[in-house]
């Protein structure tokens, strides 16, 4: 008689599982609901005086070759001429803050002297230069009293709110700007990485992809959620397809390397992983990981029987001596293997295959052992 895979009462359970889930996930994307008659939220993305579009578009330009300097005065012109739109304001601000000297001073009097209560954008980029957190939450408070549908304010309330350790507080305030401007794609990212931070990676992962397809060219945020995919949740195909994108984009990269190794490794494609720590040691002969991993996936990994530890502890040896001899420890992990358990590794090896001769190490002694 076959023994049955599951009782009835054990899917039951299962199936309420799988409601709560979907339902927890949807409450966590679902948020509150956007106010009736709330002010559109593109009247503070758009500039409609040619002036100031072109303004904005030439300080821009400026700041993406890095020329703060340039960058000021056609910010200053943008925020007169297109007083809503956000984040003119935002880079006036923070351009004025880089630079420092009169460039502030002038930013800080043009903001300060602006009449309480006038405009919501006027007050919401003074709440942005109090001096504490405390005050700044006040004043981001007041605003959404005022118009709970300006979705700038529910991010920097969020942002006071998840610098004060408030985590859970500040993932509703994200999902409050999100309802309230689904294009303000840095809600979303802030709160994939809230989420993540609590351990909550599926709805984590709902937030990254949503906010890359928003903003495709992030490369932070592809490198983070790939993070997430690869060590935490285990995507492995859809990690390798980012990594994909990543390494177009920057093909010499060491951490992708490492990163596309450790793919193939829980793809266990064990070969793959090997070779790939091969080509980062290639290149950069003092990356202590790679030629740790490289060891511990000879020693522990793949080896099942003494025949096959004979096969791929010669390589490990020579694998976790390269480790002890030309790296030097990154973190509290590797310095721990250096310390105890690398040679506690060696000294199992040498039992089984005799001292070690102490030849110089070559890559090739690390190659994937022959059969």
């Amino acid at each position: 008689m076959t023994r049955p895979t599951s009782t009835p009462a054990a899917a039951r359970r299962a199936a309420a599982f799988a409601i709560t889930l979907a339902v927890s996930l949807a409450a966590c994307h679902a948020g509150p609901v956007r106010p009736e008659g709330a002010v559109d939220p593109r009247t503070y993305s758009i500039c409609q005086d040619p002036d100031g579009a072109a303004a904005w578009a030439r300080a821009r330009a400026a700041l993406a070759r890095n020329d703060d300097a340039a960058a000021l005065p056609d910010l200053r012109l943008c925020v007169e001429r297109c007083p809503d739109l956000v984040r003119a304001h935002l880079a006036w601000q923070d351009t004025a803050r880089r630079v420092g000297g009169d460039a502030e001073r002038t930013m800080q009097q043009h903001y300060l002297g602006l009449p309480q209560g006038a405009s919501v954008v006027g007050d919401y980029m003074r709440a942005r230069l109090a001096d504490t957190s405390y005050a700044q939450g006040n004043a981001l408070t007041e605003i959404l009293r005022r118009d709970p549908s300006f979705a700038w304010a529910h991010l920097s309330l969020a942002r006071v709110t998840r610098r004060q350790g408030r985590l859970l507080p500040a993932i509703d305030m994200f999902a409050a700007a999100i309802v309230n401007d689904a294009e303000l794609y840095e809600a979303r990212l802030e709160r994939a990485q809230v989420l993540a931070e609590l351990g909550r990676e599926e709805e984590a992962a709902l937030d990254y992809r949503a906010y890359l397809r928003g903003v495709p060219d992030d490369t932070a945020a592809m490198r983070a959620y790939v993070t997430l995919l690869l060590y935490r949740l285990g995507r492995i195909d859809e990690a390798m397809s980012l990594l994909d994108r990543l390494e177009q984009e920057d093909p010499k990269s060491t951490s992708l390397r490492m990163d596309r190794a450790a793919a193939f490794w829980r793809a266990q494609e064990f070969r793959e992983a090997a070779e790939t720590y091969l080509r980062v040691l290639a290149e950069q002969p003092d990356c202590a990981r790679a030629a740790l991993n490289i060891g511990y996936l000879y020693y522990e990994v793949l080896p099942t029987d003494e025949v096959s530890r004979r096969r791929f502890w010669p390589a490990a040896r020579a694998a976790f001596r390269l480790f002890l001899k030309n790296t030097e420890p990154t973190d509290g992990h590797e310095q721990f293997e250096r310390t105890l358990a690398v040679p506690y590794r060696l000294a199992v090896i040498e039992e089984l295959l005799g001292p070690d001769a102490g030849a110089q190490i070559l890559l090739e002694d690390l190659a994937w052992p022959g059969g």
